[in-house]
């Protein structure tokens, strides 16, 4: 196995969303998202088909963020195969069950969305939270590059061996919950409270994005050839109107959202 031929997979008995197996050259298993609750036994089949099976086999579960269709089998994994459960550290305190996650219904929407929604407010992911990643570097050839706006910690996490990148729900090839297809578009506004802020940091990173061989988002199918031309032809979605952004600014400002260029770091009136 060579570095770029890291063994990666999307356990496609998942499908509410996208579930990936990363086996990298050392042999260290990593799942990036763990899908929802509601499909468990499909995972853990999937899981014993690859040779996961036993407390050991797991190095980390990798979260792009804290929605229940990628973090809702997470406590279960965790407990299961004893590994640790790693998030951006904007999104711990709403998978560790010590804030409320901001709620997704309420707004506008269809009938489908209000009722995938409703089900996110009426039953959140809970987990421990073993270990939080920020912006850069983390571990085992992973960099995180944050995307708020979708939850305050959506995190597109990069394997720089395989230059294979997780986009979560910042960047997808598809609709959700379908993988049949290939759209590739941004972030969807229906499950996203802050959509034009995660488009922006989107089309930031895109900008100025490493190589990318491989896309893996958490919806739709892997984008294999061309990932990184295709996603720098993505058109930029109409702005919102300014007025639209101040009368957000309070809410960003108390909750600690990132709303400056990154190297400025965030801005909050939490007291220190």
């Amino acid at each position: 196995m060579t570095e770029l031929e890291a063994d990666i997979r999307v356990l496609n008995a998942v499908n509410i969303s996208n579930v990936y197996l990363l086996r990298d050259k050392c042999g260290r298993n990593f799942l990036i998202d763990t899908g929802d609750m509601g499909e468990r036994v499909l995972l853990r089949w999937n899981l014993w088909r690859w040779g996961i099976r036993r407390p050991g086999d797991l190095t980390a579960v990798l979260l792009t963020h804290h929605h229940r269709d990628h973090a809702g089998n997470a406590a279960w994994v965790r407990k299961t195969f004893g590994c640790p459960v790693v998030c951006h550290a904007a999104d711990a305190p709403f998978l560790d069950g010590t804030a409320p996650p901001p709620p997704l219904s309420g707004r506008p929407m269809g009938l489908f969305y209000r009722v995938a929604c409703g089900l996110q407010d009426l039953q959140p992911a809970i987990c421990p939270i073993d270990e939080t990643f920020q912006r850069g570097p983390w571990k085992y050839g992973f960099h995180i590059y944050p995307a708020p706006g979708h939850t305050d910690g959506q995190s597109m996490i990069y394997h720089r061996p395989t230059q294979t990148l997780f986009s979560g729900d910042a960047i997808l090839v598809g609709y959700p919950p379908l993988r049949i297809g290939q759209k590739l578009r941004l972030a969807m506004a229906e499950y996203s409270p802050n959509v034009s802020m995660c488009h922006e940091a989107t089309l930031r990173f895109i900008r100025r994005m490493p190589e990318v061989r491989r896309l893996c988002p958490g919806h739709g199918p892997t984008l294999t050839e061309q990932a990184t031309l295709k996603m720098r032809a993505l058109p930029e979605p109409p702005r919102p109107p300014r007025r639209e952004k101040v009368k957000l600014l309070p809410e960003w400002l108390e909750r600690g959202v990132q709303i400056l260029p990154e190297h400025i770091g965030p801005i909050s009136l939490r007291p220190a």
